[in-house]
Protein backbone atom coordinates (compact mmCIF):
# COMPACT_ATOMS: atom_id res chain seq x y z
CA UNK A 1 0.00 0.00 0.00
CA UNK A 2 0.96 3.19 -0.64
CA UNK A 3 -0.32 6.68 1.53
CA UNK A 4 1.06 10.24 2.10
CA UNK A 5 1.27 11.00 5.68
CA UNK A 6 0.16 14.59 6.82
CA UNK A 7 1.71 15.71 10.18
CA UNK A 8 -1.12 16.29 12.84
CA UNK A 9 -0.33 18.17 15.91
CA UNK A 10 -1.73 16.38 19.27
CA UNK A 11 -0.73 18.04 22.46
CA UNK A 12 -1.51 14.69 24.53
CA UNK A 13 0.24 12.44 21.92
CA UNK A 14 3.11 14.87 22.13
CA UNK A 15 3.39 15.07 26.07
CA UNK A 16 3.26 11.31 26.52
CA UNK A 17 6.20 11.25 23.53
CA UNK A 18 8.24 13.64 25.28
CA UNK A 19 7.85 12.41 28.58
CA UNK A 20 8.69 8.97 27.73
CA UNK A 21 11.82 9.62 25.69
CA UNK A 22 13.31 11.42 28.71
CA UNK A 23 12.33 8.70 30.72
CA UNK A 24 13.69 5.76 28.41
CA UNK A 25 16.78 7.83 26.99
CA UNK A 26 17.89 7.62 31.65
CA UNK A 27 16.56 3.59 31.70
CA UNK A 28 17.92 2.37 28.50
CA UNK A 29 21.31 4.56 28.47
CA UNK A 30 21.03 5.87 25.21
CA UNK A 31 20.67 9.26 24.38
CA UNK A 32 18.30 9.24 21.50
CA UNK A 33 18.22 12.75 19.79
CA UNK A 34 18.42 12.45 16.08
CA UNK A 35 16.14 10.20 13.71
CA UNK A 36 13.59 9.34 16.64
CA UNK A 37 10.87 7.23 16.61
CA UNK A 38 8.11 8.86 14.56
CA UNK A 39 4.15 7.81 15.87
CA UNK A 40 1.86 7.24 13.22
CA UNK A 41 -1.88 6.79 13.68
CA UNK A 42 -3.86 4.14 12.19
CA UNK A 43 -7.32 5.50 11.74
CA UNK A 44 -8.77 1.68 11.78
CA UNK A 45 -8.67 -1.58 11.87
CA UNK A 46 -8.62 -2.19 8.19
CA UNK A 47 -5.48 0.31 8.25
CA UNK A 48 -3.62 -1.11 10.60
CA UNK A 49 -4.50 -4.63 8.43
CA UNK A 50 -2.85 -2.69 6.12
CA UNK A 51 0.01 -1.77 7.14
CA UNK A 52 1.07 -4.69 9.21
CA UNK A 53 -0.38 -6.89 5.93
CA UNK A 54 -1.92 -8.99 8.24
CA UNK A 55 -5.64 -9.72 9.46
CA UNK A 56 -5.04 -8.48 13.12
CA UNK A 57 -7.39 -9.53 15.96
CA UNK A 58 -8.97 -6.92 17.14
CA UNK A 59 -6.86 -6.88 20.60
CA UNK A 60 -3.80 -5.54 18.30
CA UNK A 61 -3.82 -1.94 18.87
CA UNK A 62 -0.13 -1.32 18.47
CA UNK A 63 3.13 -2.39 17.63
CA UNK A 64 7.04 -0.61 16.63
CA UNK A 65 9.35 -1.80 13.69
CA UNK A 66 12.00 0.09 13.16
CA UNK A 67 12.17 4.09 13.31
CA UNK A 68 8.17 3.77 13.35
CA UNK A 69 5.44 2.88 16.15
CA UNK A 70 2.27 2.47 15.45
CA UNK A 71 -0.49 2.78 17.12
CA UNK A 72 -4.54 2.82 16.76
CA UNK A 73 -6.71 6.34 16.95
CA UNK A 74 -8.31 6.81 20.00
CA UNK A 75 -11.10 8.11 18.47
CA UNK A 76 -11.72 4.94 16.76
CA UNK A 77 -11.10 3.14 19.69
CA UNK A 78 -14.20 1.88 20.57
CA UNK A 79 -15.14 0.43 17.28
CA UNK A 80 -12.54 -0.74 16.43
CA UNK A 81 -10.68 -2.75 18.95
CA UNK A 82 -12.31 -5.11 21.71
CA UNK A 83 -11.22 -2.61 24.60
CA UNK A 84 -13.22 0.31 25.91
CA UNK A 85 -10.68 3.34 25.88
CA UNK A 86 -9.16 4.34 28.85
CA UNK A 87 -7.02 7.19 28.72
CA UNK A 88 -4.23 5.61 31.48
CA UNK A 89 -4.14 2.38 28.86
CA UNK A 90 -3.97 4.81 26.11
CA UNK A 91 -0.80 6.34 27.34
CA UNK A 92 0.61 2.77 28.73
CA UNK A 93 0.16 1.48 25.16
CA UNK A 94 1.89 4.71 23.06
CA UNK A 95 4.99 4.12 26.13
CA UNK A 96 4.91 0.30 25.46
CA UNK A 97 5.95 0.93 21.42
CA UNK A 98 8.15 3.90 22.50
CA UNK A 99 10.14 1.41 24.84
CA UNK A 100 10.16 -1.28 21.84
CA UNK A 101 11.61 1.25 19.61
CA UNK A 102 14.75 1.71 22.53
CA UNK A 103 15.05 -2.25 22.82
CA UNK A 104 15.40 -2.84 19.35
CA UNK A 105 18.87 -0.51 19.55
CA UNK A 106 19.81 -2.57 22.37
CA UNK A 107 19.66 -6.19 21.67
CA UNK A 108 20.05 -5.12 17.81
CA UNK A 109 16.34 -5.41 16.72
CA UNK A 110 16.24 -8.98 18.54
CA UNK A 111 12.71 -9.53 19.77
CA UNK A 112 13.66 -13.22 21.05
CA UNK A 113 13.02 -14.25 23.73
CA UNK A 114 9.87 -12.63 23.57
CA UNK A 115 9.08 -12.94 27.18
CA UNK A 116 11.66 -10.40 27.58
CA UNK A 117 10.83 -7.85 25.06
CA UNK A 118 7.70 -7.62 25.53
CA UNK A 119 8.13 -7.87 29.53
CA UNK A 120 11.02 -5.01 29.62
CA UNK A 121 8.07 -2.91 27.19
CA UNK A 122 5.84 -3.68 30.13
CA UNK A 123 7.81 -3.05 33.21
CA UNK A 124 9.07 0.29 31.23
CA UNK A 125 5.65 1.56 30.26
CA UNK A 126 3.82 1.57 34.13
CA UNK A 127 1.71 -1.23 32.57
CA UNK A 128 2.44 -3.21 35.81
CA UNK A 129 0.47 -0.95 37.85
CA UNK A 130 -3.03 -1.96 35.61
CA UNK A 131 -2.50 -5.90 36.15
CA UNK A 132 -2.47 -8.35 38.87
CA UNK A 133 0.52 -9.76 39.76
CA UNK A 134 0.35 -13.43 39.70
CA UNK A 135 0.99 -15.75 42.61
CA UNK A 136 2.49 -18.31 40.90
CA UNK A 137 4.33 -17.94 37.53
CA UNK A 138 3.39 -20.30 34.92
CA UNK A 139 3.25 -18.93 31.34
CA UNK A 140 5.61 -16.82 30.38
CA UNK A 141 8.65 -18.70 29.79
CA UNK A 142 6.62 -20.70 26.30
CA UNK A 143 6.83 -17.33 24.76
CA UNK A 144 10.11 -17.61 23.12
CA UNK A 145 9.63 -17.33 19.66
CA UNK A 146 5.99 -16.84 19.51
CA UNK A 147 3.75 -13.97 20.75
CA UNK A 148 0.59 -13.73 21.60
CA UNK A 149 -1.76 -12.35 24.48
CA UNK A 150 -0.89 -14.94 26.65
CA UNK A 151 2.74 -12.99 26.63
CA UNK A 152 1.37 -10.09 28.74
CA UNK A 153 -0.14 -11.66 31.93
CA UNK A 154 3.53 -12.62 33.51
CA UNK A 155 6.32 -11.26 31.44
CA UNK A 156 5.93 -7.84 32.86
CA UNK A 157 6.46 -9.00 36.61
CA UNK A 158 9.22 -11.35 35.90
CA UNK A 159 10.95 -8.50 34.24
CA UNK A 160 10.56 -6.17 37.50
CA UNK A 161 11.26 -8.82 39.55
CA UNK A 162 15.08 -9.13 38.00
CA UNK A 163 15.16 -5.12 38.33
CA UNK A 164 13.77 -5.25 41.56
CA UNK A 165 16.52 -7.92 42.99
CA UNK A 166 19.40 -7.48 41.14
CA UNK A 167 19.57 -4.45 39.76
CA UNK A 168 18.84 -2.45 36.13
CA UNK A 169 22.49 -3.27 35.14
CA UNK A 170 22.22 -6.49 34.47
CA UNK A 171 18.96 -6.45 32.28
CA UNK A 172 20.65 -4.31 29.83
CA UNK A 173 23.28 -5.89 29.68
CA UNK A 174 21.44 -9.16 29.07
CA UNK A 175 19.37 -7.52 26.04
CA UNK A 176 22.78 -6.09 25.19
CA UNK A 177 23.86 -9.33 24.47
CA UNK A 178 20.62 -10.91 23.23
CA UNK A 179 22.45 -11.24 19.45
CA UNK A 180 24.87 -13.40 20.43
CA UNK A 181 22.37 -16.51 21.07
CA UNK A 182 20.32 -18.34 18.41
CA UNK A 183 18.29 -20.51 20.65
CA UNK A 184 16.79 -21.29 23.93
CA UNK A 185 19.73 -23.20 25.19
CA UNK A 186 22.43 -20.68 24.26
CA UNK A 187 20.08 -17.80 25.75
CA UNK A 188 19.36 -19.81 29.23
CA UNK A 189 23.83 -19.99 29.74
CA UNK A 190 23.93 -16.49 28.86
CA UNK A 191 20.93 -15.74 31.38
CA UNK A 192 22.88 -17.92 33.97
CA UNK A 193 25.97 -16.29 32.92
CA UNK A 194 24.55 -12.87 34.35
CA UNK A 195 22.56 -13.88 37.13
CA UNK A 196 23.63 -17.21 38.46
CA UNK A 197 20.48 -19.11 37.62
CA UNK A 198 18.72 -20.88 35.32
CA UNK A 199 15.48 -19.51 33.40
CA UNK A 200 12.87 -21.48 35.23
CA UNK A 201 9.46 -21.24 36.83
CA UNK A 202 11.08 -23.04 39.84
CA UNK A 203 13.64 -20.84 40.13
CA UNK A 204 11.36 -16.82 38.94
CA UNK A 205 9.08 -18.45 41.57
CA UNK A 206 11.20 -18.82 44.49
CA UNK A 207 11.88 -14.98 43.68
CA UNK A 208 8.32 -13.97 43.54
CA UNK A 209 8.37 -15.65 46.98
CA UNK A 210 11.18 -14.15 48.44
Amino acid sequence: MIYKLKEQKDKFLEDIYSEAMREFNKFYGIKWTFGRPNVIIARDRKQIDELKDIKTERWVIGWASGQFVYLLDRKTYNKESENTYNEKFYRFSLRHELSHAFYAILSNRRTSPVWLCEGVAIYTSGQNSIKKKPETFKTFLDFYNKGGRGVYQESGFAVEILIKKYGKKKILYLISKIHTVNDSVSFSKLFKSIYGFNPNYKNFNNLLKK
